[in-house]
């Protein structure tokens, strides 16, 4: 959502992007509090627009389910136990799965600053309007 003409843009909810003629602002507001970096355009080398991989462990957890799921049922004595636990863990295991598999990635904006990167996380639906932001600051 561009707030305003080439001006500003938000990069996701609570972190807005501001030209001036110096140079970027890049505002947080993090529980009621502003917090302001300022980047002079000469400063910054560069951008990057760059997907996130997403995070394994939940595809990890997900296999480990199953395959204790499969223990259970067949180490158990008690038919009761192996039966209903395995169905749990599989159940479990499912929910995990459809979670890795069904998780967005996602972008940041990382901006390249004498040397270092600020990397900001920022909205699917926003990415146009921040390509289009950026290609106004003519860097590169």
């Amino acid at each position: 959502m561009t707030i305003s003409k080439n001006k500003e843009t938000q990069l996701r909810k609570g972190v807005v992007l501001y030209k001036s003629t110096k140079g970027i602002r890049l505002e947080k507001n993090i529980e009621n509090n502003n917090l302001v970096s300022e980047i002079k355009l000469n400063e910054i080398n560069g951008y990057e627009l760059s997907p996130n991989k997403k995070d394994n462990s939940q595809a990890m957890w997900a296999i480990s389910g199953f395959l204790l799921a499969i223990l259970v049922w067949q180490l158990s004595s008690v038919p009761m136990i192996s039966i209903a636990g395995s169905i749990i863990l599989v159940l479990v295991s499912l929910f995990l799965s459809l979670d890795y598999i069904f998780a967005k990635t996602r972008i940041s904006l990382i901006l390249y600053i004498n040397g270092k990167d600020l990397r900001e996380e920022i909205d699917d639906e926003n990415i146009d309007e921040i390509r289009e932001f950026l290609k106004t600051l003519k860097i590169s």
